[in-house]
């Protein structure tokens, strides 16, 4: 299924032109929501949204105000395939401002005759693909009394925007004057600028330009990391950001070979300074095979919370860094926590991400981090507290994780006064905060515990409230940490663009703080910028990041003030004022 249609039902005579007009382009639209109700329906739009590749969001004067749609533009959010549209003059909510909306409220009876309508299809295509442009599709749309010339009538062929500022114009045509820009970019690559490399990623690059490659997926939370990097370094000429990207599923499983095959282009072509990422734990490993195979040596600054024993870290001569926290801090900061719930009389139960065919080889991040608390908790006490009751270990299969409390045996785990901790991906503990603790479910007794998952409490309680003082998210980042002398200008540049420190912005804040650094080291540089200039900076010197002061120790870990790793934190979400609250103890929270 190529597209689902988020709208409000009031204007499904509007939307049916669009429908039509899409199907009639070869594409397979699921728009229909006649049992909007229902729960079963409710699962078959999220099997729906899942499938599709892009999700069109169509705001207007009523759409503004339903929370489904908020929750489904969302989705097309975290998964990086929304594309927007404005039938009425309206302000699109809070969240969904930065992916510009294609207009088509000049037409607003019928958005196809829009002059922004091929327009507006060609950000379809971009996200989507092509249509098959089926002759079905088309007498379709000639069954419902269209035809595809009358789309724009009237109208010129490329419409007109010169009296529309280009900051303002739709997605498609900033993402054709970038399609335009990279053709032009290649051509003079292959004309002799820059050497005619054979690999495409490398077009465009100049050679003697000092690139930090960013390394994460192209959906989910890697899209945060993408655009706390990007703007880290927004305003810094000398540096070159360029992504190494895949889906998250091929970076887990270790089959993304177009990254792997673009870092080497990179590492041997390109002056590389710093690589800042991988955030996958499963994928880091083989970065590191590939950038030591190499033989140069950048600045790998870490952005995975896997473990030093797990990536081969202790071992490596590489020069490895890391900003914020990984999941050796976490294991023994965790360790306080369940003494804590166990003396105050509150059981755990672990819940352990597993893929389908995984074996000692393949173990997910889910697992290598329970292996990890297991030792910092002592396998004596771990075993004693399951043989006596007081803590069970459960696992789900990814993506799946509310099929696990789908059974009576699941649900009375939620009435339980119980400590539900997630030993996996963020989007795990969103899909199981939505699903079990949305305030129109029964009042759960158990409490929900993951790492840095805020911004999806946030978001979730925006869209539909949340139970959220069951959620308990154990966090690095709190607040902006307070300076002695003059504030670092990137705090302002940071705010400016996602809002005051807090916990909902720490994926953001900690890749941020990862460009920082580099650009800090790199300022500090007479001369050209290499990576044995730019690491012998960052080892000699402390920074100042939007979450505090970063220095590393001679393991390469951040032992600064930022990541909080001078303090961990468990927070919940307050909806009365809008901010978070430390949980300091868990009994406070029993019901």
């Amino acid at each position: 299924m190529d597209i689902f249609i988020s709208y409000s039902r009031r204007d499904r005579e509007r939307v049916n032109f669009m429908a039509k007009a899409l199907e009639a382009e070869g594409y397979s639209v699921w728009w229909d929501r006649d049992l909007r109700a229902g729960e079963e329906f409710d699962n078959v739009i999220d099997k729906h949204i899942k499938q599709s590749k892009a999700i069109v969001v169509v705001w207007s004067n009523t759409s503004i105000k339903s929370n489904w749609v908020k929750e489904e533009a969302e989705d097309g959010v975290i998964d990086n395939k929304l594309v927007p549209v404005l039938i009425d003059d309206v302000v699109i909510p809070r969240g969904f401002r930065r992916i510009q909306a294609a207009e088509l409220q000049d037409s607003s009876a019928d958005p196809t005759k829009s002059k922004n309508w091929r327009v507006f299809l060609e950000s379809i295509r971009t996200i989507a693909g092509e249509g098959e442009g089926t002759e079905a599709g088309a007498a379709q749309m000639a069954q419902f009394g269209l035809a595809t010339e009358d789309q724009g009538a009237g109208l010129p062929e490329t419409a007109n925007t010169a009296d529309t500022p280009f900051w303002k114009r739709p997605i498609g045509m900033v993402a054709a004057a970038l399609a335009l820009l990279i053709v032009g970019m290649l051509a003079l690559q292959l004309t002799g600028f820059g050497g005619g490399s054979s690999n495409g990623r490398l077009a465009g690059v100049p050679e003697d330009k000092a690139i930090v490659l960013g390394i994460y997926p192209n959906e989910s939370f890697g899209i945060q990391q993408s655009n706390g990097l990007k703007a880290s370094l927004e305003g810094f000429p000398q540096l070159m950001v360029q992504d190494l990207d895949a889906p998250l599923d091929a970076m887990k499983t270790r089959e993304a070979p177009d990254v792997i095959e673009n870092l080497r282009a990179f590492l041997e072509e390109r002056n590389v300074v710093a690589v800042i990422g991988p955030s996958i734990t499963e994928f880091t490993p083989q970065v590191l095979d590939v950038i030591e195979e190499s033989g140069k040596r950048p600045a790998i600054i870490l952005t995975t919370a896997g473990s030093r024993a797990d990536l081969g870290w202790k071992d490596s001569d590489l020069p490895i860094f890391r900003v914020g926290s990984g999941v050796d801090e976490r294991a023994s900061q965790f360790k306080v926590l369940a003494e804590r719930a166990i003396a105050q009389g509150i059981d755990i139960t672990f819940m352990l991400e597993t893929v389908e065919g995984g074996g000692d080889d393949t173990k997910t991040y889910g697992e290598l981090f329970f292996n990890r608390i297991t030792e910092e908790l002592g396998e004596d006490t771990l075993n004693g507290w399951q043989e006596d009751g007081r803590v069970e270990v459960r696992e789900y299969e990814r993506g799946s994780i509310n099929d696990a409390f789908a059974t009576p045996e699941g649900q009375a785990i939620l009435g339980e006064t119980r400590l539900i901790v997630i030993m996996g991906l963020s989007n795990d503990f969103k899909d199981l905060a939505r699903g079990q603790f949305g305030a129109d479910k029964p009042q759960r007794k158990a409490m929900l515990a993951s790492w840095n998952n805020s911004h999806h409490t946030y978001a979730l309680n925006e869209l539909s409230p949340l139970q959220t003082d069951r959620l308990i998210d154990i966090t690095d980042v709190f607040a902006a940490a307070s300076y002695s002398g003059e504030q670092p200008e990137e705090i302002a540049q940071f705010e400016s663009l996602f809002g005051p420190i807090s916990p909902r912005w720490r994926l953001e804040a900690v890749a941020f703080d990862s460009g920082v650094i580099v650009k800090q080291a790199a300022a500090e540089i007479e001369g050209e910028i290499t990576a044995d200039a730019l690491v012998a900076t960052l080892r000699s010197r402390s920074f100042n990041g939007v979450t505090g002061r970063i220095f590393f120790n001679s393991t390469g870990q951040n032992t600064g003030d930022a990541g909080g790793l001078q303090r961990f934190y468990n927070v919940s979400y307050d909806p009365a004022n809008n901010g978070w609250r430390e949980v300091n103890n868990l009994a406070s929270l029993k019901r």
